[in-house]
């Protein structure tokens, strides 16, 4: 009886361990996050690392404009993971655009300004009027003026921890860190007349030496190259971001930013269908399999190619969603189009989406000359052409979704020659 209890109280014992083991549960699970997203420059000349084309950039305020995301402020994110905002809106998203290049004026500050999205710039002073790619001190303070959130990037961007300095002994290299936060502050807070509380470390190179160092100059948060979500409770001094160039196509723009795949049926105009203008394209519409999984009042549809939302309207008995163009067809002027369909998923609450992308040809554009044959009739050089080979038996398909449903690989686009960026499809 003694060995029973003993093995009973031994069993207790491992399960109180396991369940201590056991990673605990996030406790701000199910609470609103935001995406910082990290730019540098925009339609370089040379085309630089780090560098996107103005078309991409458009295109990606374009989605974020139509598709139910939400800018906000640096500032309110920084409140909000330190307990001085209660609440972010869904799916909050932050951006950034670092270092103090000419095309944050030039090419992001107008699309930006536009859409009446905030944005921050983290610069450091060393580069300004340095070179003609780079910013002025004039045009700095003309964005500060309308209201573009100016930070810094330290004094001359150099990489900041202390196994980058060897040469330096431990008291050189606090006073040469120091400079380089402090410095930056005082020359960015003059130029610009605004306060500044904000540092993004340059390269993301950054250990906790470096972000007390950055605190103790009198900065209340800082931003990284780590890749991730901000959450209520993130290190302030250690806020990720997601830094977006060349590389990143569409869909993984998407994906980044939280969106899971979503199957679509029915949808009209057809993927990759050329319409020849007889009869005018008045509305995009498609159904959704799934429907049942989805929260009604979360649908969402547009088409990105319109630059600005349109109605459209969702019916829950069935699943479908169609978008009406009326007068907006006017302003349909590129061949090729994207239409994206959104939602939330009920259970999980995350965002699920599907796109896809057709053609649309003018209807005044001639049609292509039809050359006549000139071949002579395949029954004289019949008898000369060998004996067909015996057909090969037909490679096993692999499984398909259900008839007329197209699957959300990438994302929600079907694979069409049309899209992706190796088929040269004009971005949307």
């Amino acid at each position: 009886m003694t060995a029973r209890r003993a093995l009973s109280a031994s069993i207790l014992l491992l399960i109180s361990v396991a369940a201590l083991a056991a990673p605990p549960k996030r406790a701000d699970d199910g609470l609103p996050t935001a995406t910082v997203l990290c730019y540098h420059i925009v339609e370089a000349p040379a085309a630089p690392r780090m560098h996107i084309d103005r078309e991409t950039f458009r295109q990606q305020l374009r989605y974020l404009e139509m598709t139910g995301y939400n800018v906000v402020p640096l500032r309110h994110v920084y409140e909000f993971v330190t307990g001085k905002r209660s609440s972010l809106p869904k799916n909050a998203i932050v951006i950034t655009i670092d270092d103090g290049w000419r095309s944050t004026y030039t090419e992001a500050f107008p699309e930006l300004q536009k859409r009446k999205f905030p944005f921050t710039v983290f610069i450091y002073p060393n580069i300004i009027g340095q070179t003609s790619n780079a910013l002025t001190w004039e045009q700095i303070r003309e964005m500060a003026d309308a209201g573009v959130d100016v930070q810094s990037h330290s004094l001359s961007h150099p990489f900041l921890t202390r196994r980058r300095h060897q040469a330096l002994n431990d008291t050189q290299y606090g006073e040469w860190l120091h400079r380089e936060l402090a410095e930056s502050k005082r020359i960015l807070e003059k130029e610009s007349h605004k306060k500044v509380d904000f540092i993004a470390y340059p390269y993301g190179d950054y250990d906790m030496l470096v972000a007390k160092a950055a605190e103790k100059a009198g900065y209340a948060a800082a931003l990284t190259c780590d890749f991730g979500r901000v959450r209520k409770g993130s290190d302030p001094l250690r806020m990720k971001r997601f830094v977006i160039d060349d590389k990143m196509d569409f869909a993984a723009f998407r994906k980044y930013l939280g969106a899971t795949p979503m199957q679509l049926a029915e949808m009209t105009p057809k993927p990759g269908k050329v319409d020849a203008g007889v009869t005018p394209v008045t509305t995009i519409s498609a159904r959704i399999p799934g429907f049942a999984a989805i929260a009604p009042k979360s649908v969402g549809m547009a088409l990105l190619s319109l630059g600005t939302t349109v109605p459209y309207s969702y019916d829950a008995r069935n699943g479908e969603v169609t978008l009406t163009l009326h007068e907006a067809i006017d302003t349909l002027k590129a061949r090729y189009h994207r239409a994206i369909v959104w939602a939330t998923d009920r259970k999980t609450g995350k965002r699920v989406e599907a796109t896809w992308v057709f053609r649309l040809t003018d209807p005044n554009e001639p049609l292509p000359a039809v050359t006549p044959a000139t071949q002579k009739p395949a029954v004289a050089v019949a008898a000369k052409q060998p004996a067909p080979a015996a057909a090969k038996p037909a490679a096993p398909r692999t499984a398909s979704p259900a008839p007329g449903v197209v699957a959300a690989s990438v994302l929600g686009a079907p694979a069409l020659p049309l899209s992706g960026h190796g088929g040269g499809t004009p971005k949307q």
